[in-house]
Formats: structure tokens, sequence, C-alpha cells
């Protein structure tokens, strides 16, 4: 038995085929090849059905009545802030809740501005042992930081390569042709294949 030329016909190569525009090589497989025959006949086969198919398109006025028909919710969150006066002024207990809640507020913004303009030594003497704080706190964890890292295994021959300049040069450049090794490899992996797969139906 002869084998059949060239891979089999894509889904591109079919379309290609129903718009007269295949190429030679996939011409010349279409003719030996039985089952990609059968395929482009039942591919046409299919084509010519659906043209023969009505065509239907909307009434006028389709697309006005549907939006018509679309109820957009409210948000609860705008529905609530809207409703929140209401309910606030529906009693004299809530309305009288309400206005001692705002004055609490405002007060104590009053009281805190106030405080902050004759006060300003004080403000300045807790913003300067804030930053003191902040400033021994990160020392500290800088230094836990570095002595568990003193404390790990491979320090010791860390610290005897940076010692060494030729061995930190020589270990550089393994791991840049490591690197390189990896990004060539993965490369290669999501090159697309140039050479088509036949189906698996063949």
């Amino acid at each position: 038995m002869t084998p059949v030329p060239g891979p089999h016909l894509s889904l591109d190569d079919v379309d290609a085929w129903l718009a007269g525009a295949l190429g030679a090589a996939e011409l010349e497989h279409l003719e030996q090849c039985t089952a990609c025959h059968d395929r482009v006949f039942a591919e046409r086969e299919i084509v010519g059905q659906l043209a023969t198919l009505p065509r239907w398109s909307p009434a006028p006025g389709f697309a006005d009545r549907v939006m018509q028909a679309v109820t957009i919710p409210d948000p609860f969150a705008l529905r609530a802030l809207r409703e929140t006066p209401r309910r606030l002024l529906r009693s004299r207990r809530t309305a009288g809740m309400a206005a001692g809640l705002g004055v609490l507020l405002l007060g104590s913004m009053a009281w805190s501005i106030g405080w902050t303009l004759a006060h300003p030594d004080a403000l300045a003497s807790i913003g300067s042992w804030l930053v003191s704080e902040a400033a021994q706190a990160a020392w500290l964890g800088l230094r836990g930081v570095a002595s568990n890292l003193i404390e790990q295994p491979w320090y010791g021959a860390a610290r005897d390569l940076l010692d060494h300049p030729w061995r930190l040069a020589l270990a550089s450049a393994l791991a840049t042709l490591a690197y390189a090794g990896g990004v060539l490899a993965l490369r290669r992996l999501l090159t697309v294949p140039t050479t088509q797969v036949a189906h698996a139906s063949a």
C-alpha cells in the first residue's frame, strides 16, 4: 500500500479548500487520502445546507422593547442611605439620638483640634517617641534576621566563597549558564511546532 503523502488536512485546510485556496501539497494529499476526501465533502455538504437556511432578523423596535422590560436593581447601600434620614426623623427619640451622636462627634473633633494647637510640644515629644520606638524595633528585627542568617549551615560556605573572588566569579558564571539554559529550554518548549500532527481518527 502506497503511503499518503503529507499530514492530514487541518480545519484551516478544509476552510481553504472550501474557498478554493488550498495549496498544491494539500491538494495532492486530498486526492490520495480517503479520510480527508470524505471529510471535506461532508464539510461542503454541511456548509451548503447552512447556506440554504433562511436568515432571520429581529423585528423593528425589538431592542427598545427589551430595554423597557429590563429593570436595574437598586443597590441596597444607596437605598439604605436614602431611607436613613427618614428613619432618623421618624420619632423624637431617634432624632434626639442622632443629634446627640452628631454633637458628640463634632465636639470630639473640636477638642482634638484645640488640644493639638494648644500642646505642640507634647505632640512633638509623642511623635519623637514613636519614631525612636519604631527605629529600635526595626534594629532588633534586623539583628534577629542577621543572627538567624549566621546560624544557617550554608553560611560558612557562602562566606568562604565571598572571601575568594575567583570562586565567586566561577559561581556567578555557572549560575548565569544555568539560567540561560533554562530560558532556552523553556523557549523550546513554548515554540509552536511547524509540522502538523495527524488526526487521531486517521
